[in-house]
Parts: structure tokens; C-alpha cells; sequence
């Protein structure tokens, strides 16, 4: 290209006047494809940016958190909130739910994976325990002696795992529930609003190569269009060529956006095109035909960075079921600590006299204590992450379900979310190709 602009620069340098002219007026005629060309793929480039750019509004006046005002937001960061909820609406009937997750889980399975570590919980928790309550008892090395505190251990480990299926149930009843547990649209709002890099780079990434053709499409379409105006412009007066231009431009910017959009999510169904009854081309909108890769990633990108253990704990800490789901381990360590002293409180008689008072603060604080170091057991949540994802298997059961979704349901999942501001886009395709009429007919004029 720059060899191209040297050499014709050159060109027109050894030219007499009249015929600097003449090319120089040549020029400028034939600018008005290749303008149109790139004004095309510029402005549907800039609408596909606009779609997903910037993350925070960014302007000088924004209507109440809206992302509206003199500025500008991204349209999927803005309507991210929208977005969580008509996906978990749309796409929940064809989904497992957590019940259906957790009852994949082999509760005897997901002990023996956490039982080393809980093992070492409750002999560092008895021992700490110890240390405060017991000390006249305790050896030269400050623990418990050895027999009395293996006993301990191994009763406390029988009744947890006695009582671990008890305890498992009624965490999953809670976590089940419609209106305080995971089974609605607040988790996947809360991590929508949090995440809304992941979600533009899930769009940006999935929707790479649609996104390059329909700017070459929309360029080619563009350079067509450039050289019917061309030929409608060597046919017009003046004034025709005023109207011309910036009216051609206007309809050209807000066809070519508004046809972009189009060509994302319709149509739904596949419409076959066939010649001689011989099929020459399937059309379907270009994220609706991906629809298998498009279900795997999304739920690819739901599981990786969503429904971790850690942020899952973290969402339930914000909940009002948080307090439920730490009372029922509280009621389940005391029925099983009741049933792991009894054996010894005998033994502990002997050597220390406790009484109602000094036995419950012993109860609360063992509670508090394994509670703590169960919260702070990094290896205990991998072991019984890595158990139930395994067991549950959320990323392939979500994306054989989204597979199987009608197309036409399966567009709700992401084109609700472009479609109220939409007219934005187009209509800004339309004002941008008025301009660059009006600057057209301005040189071309000189």
C-alpha cells in the first residue's frame, strides 16, 4: 500500500496541471467505494467494541448507575444483572438442579476422601482443648496421654461418621431451597456482576471469528454500495450529490449495523438453500449455529469460575441460610461430642472435677474450635471439592442440557441482553455515515 501511494504520488508529480486535475478529481470519485469500504468495517467494528467496551462508564454524566448518560458502558457489562437472570430463567427448566447434583454424591465416598484431614482436625482440636481446660493432666510435651488420646480420636471419628449422612442431608435440604438456597438466580447474578471481565472474554473469544466475518461481510457490502453511489454520483447535479451521500451513508451505516446484529442470532432454525433440490448453503445465526461449542464453553466458563468451592462458600456467607447451615453443623458436633465423652467422662472425673457449667463450656469450646480449623483446612475443602465435582459433574451434565435446548430458547440465553439498546448501535452506524457523506461531499466539491 505505501509503495502503491509513493509511486502514484510520483506519478502525479510529473503530470501537467490540467492533468493533476483531472486525476486529482479522478481520485476523489474513486474514493467513494474504498471510503465506503472502510467506513463499513469501521463503524460495525466499532458497534462489536461498543457491545462489550468499557467494563465502568465511562463519560461525563451518568443517570443513576444506569451506564446511560453522556458517556458510555459496555452493553453486556451494563446489562450483566439482566443478562444472570433471563439465562437462569431460560435455561433452568432444561438444567439440573442442586438436588439433582447432590444426590450424586456418595456420602461414605466423600468421607473416606476427607476422612485423613478430619482426622487431623479433631486430635489438633482435642488437643488444643486440652491445653486450656486440662493442663494439670497433660504430659511434659503438653498433650494428652497417648492411649487416652487416641481413644478420643478414634470415638469422635466413629460418631462423625456416624453422623456425617445426617449432617450431609440436611445441609443439602438447606442448600436446596428455592427461595434461601442455590436453586435460584442470586447466585449467578452475584457472580455475572462480579465477573464481567470473564463474561466479555467469554463473548470476545466465542465469538472471535463470527465477529471478523461479519466486518468482512459488512466491508464487502459496504464497497458495493460505494460503487453504486459512485455511478449515481456522476448522474446527479449539486445538489443530488449533497443529498446523496450523506442520506446514502445514513442508511448504509444503520442497514450494515442493524444486519450485523441480525446475522449474530437469526435466524433461529436452520434454513437450508437448495438449488435442483441439491443443499448449497444452511443459513442460521452464526452463534446459533455453534450451539453445541457455544453450550460447552458457556458452561466451561459457569464451572471453572463460578461454582469453585471457595466462591460458593463465599456466596453462602452472604446469605441469610449461612446462620442455618452453621447451626445444623453446631447441633451435629454437640450430639456427636455428647456421644465421644461419655466413655471418658469417667476417666476425666478421676483427675478433674467438672461440673454441669465447666462440661458445657468444654462442649462449646471443642465446637469452636473444630468449627475453626475446619474453616481453615485448605487440604479438607480440596479433598471434598475435587470429590463433588467429580461426583456431581456439573460441566457436562449443564452442557448436554444447553445442547439439547430448541434454538429459539437457547437465543434467549444471550440475545435479550443486546436487544433493548441495540437501536443505539444502529442508530450510530446511521449518524456516523451521515458524517462521513457530508465530509465526502465537502472535498469532492473543492
Amino acid at each position: 500500500t505505501v509503495a502503491g501511494c509513493l509511486l502514484w504520488a510520483w506519478y502525479y508529480d510529473q503530470l501537467p496541471p490540467d492533468q493533476q486535475r483531472q486525476a486529482h478529481h479522478l481520485a476523489l470519485q474513486v474514493s467513494i467505494p474504498v471510503v465506503a469500504l472502510f467506513f463499513t468495517w469501521f463503524h460495525i467494528w466499532l458497534a462489536i467494541q461498543m457491545m462489550f467496551l468499557p467494563l465502568k462508564f465511562l463519560g461525563i454524566w451518568q443517570y443513576k448507575d444506569t451506564g446511560m448518560g453522556i458517556g458510555w458502558q459496555g452493553v453486556v457489562p451494563r446489562k450483566c444483572t439482566k443478562m444472570a437472570r433471563t439465562a437462569f430463567k431460560c435455561a433452568r427448566p432444561y438444567l439440573m438442579g442442586p438436588r439433582d447434583w447432590f444426590k450424586r454424591v456418595d456420602t461414605s465416598v466423600l468421607f473416606s476422601k476427607m476422612h485423613p484431614m478430619l482426622e487431623r482436625v479433631v486430635r489438633a482440636t482435642i488437643n488444643s482443648v486440652s491445653r486450656r481446660h486440662f493442663p494439670s493432666i497433660l504430659d511434659e510435651k503438653g498433650r494428652l496421654p497417648s492411649n487416652v488420646e487416641e481413644e478420643l480420636v478414634t470415638l469422635a471419628m466413629e460418631q462423625v461418621e456416624e453422623t456425617f449422612p445426617e449432617m450431609w442431608q440436611k445441609i443439602v435440604d438447606l442448600l436446596c431451597d428455592k427461595e434461601r438456597g442455590l436453586d435460584n438466580d442470586g447466585m449467578i447474578v452475584s457472580v455475572f456482576t462480579q465477573n464481567k471481565e470473564l463474561l466479555n472474554l467469554f463473548f470476545l473469544s466465542l465469538g472471535e471469528k463470527e465477529f471478523r466475518f461479519i466486518e468482512r461481510c459488512g466491508a464487502a457490502l459496504g464497497f458495493v454500495c460505494g460503487l453504486i453511489q459512485l455511478l449515481a454520483f456522476n448522474h446527479l447535479d449539486d445538489t443530488g450529490r449533497m443529498i446523496l451521500l450523506p442520506g446514502t451513508g445514513f442508511f448504509l451505516g444503520i442497514f450494515t449495523n442493524w444486519l450485523a446484529i441480525q446475522m449474530c442470532f437469526k435466524p433461529c432454525f436452520p434454513r437450508h438453500l437448495r438449488v435442483c433440490g441439491k443443499l448449497i448453503y444452511t443459513v442460521q445465526g452464526l452463534f446459533l449455529k455453534r450451539q453445541r461449542d457455544v453450550a460447552v464453553l458457556y458452561s466451561k466458563m459457569l464451572v471453572d469460575h463460578f461454582f469453585d468451592f471457595d466462591k460458593v462458600v463465599e456466596y453462602l456467607q452472604t446469605l441469610p441460610v449461612w446462620a442455618d447451615l452453621r447451626d445444623a453443623y453446631c447441633q451435629n458436633t454437640n450430639k456427636m461430642m455428647r456421644k465421644t465423652m461419655g466413655p471418658v467422662t469417667g476417666w476425666l472425673a478421676r483427675r478433674v472435677a467438672l461440673g454441669p457449667e465447666k462440661f458445657k463450656a468444654l462442649e462449646d469450646d471443642l465446637v469452636g474450635a473444630s468449627a475453626e480449623r475446619i474453616a481453615e483446612s485448605e487440604d479438607l475443602h480440596e479433598a471434598a471439592a475435587q470429590y463433588i465435582s467429580v461426583a456431581t459433574d456439573v460441566f457436562r451434565s449443564n452442557a448436554y442440557a444447553m445442547q439439547r435446548m430448541p434454538p429459539d430458547e437457547f437465543e434467549n440465553l444471550l440475545h435479550p441482553v443486546f436487544q433493548e439498546d441495540e437501536w443505539i448501535l444502529i442508530l450510530l452506524g446511521g449518524v456516523l455515515g451521515a458524517i462521513v457523506g457530508i465530509a465526502q461531499v465537502h472535498f469532492l466539491s473543492q
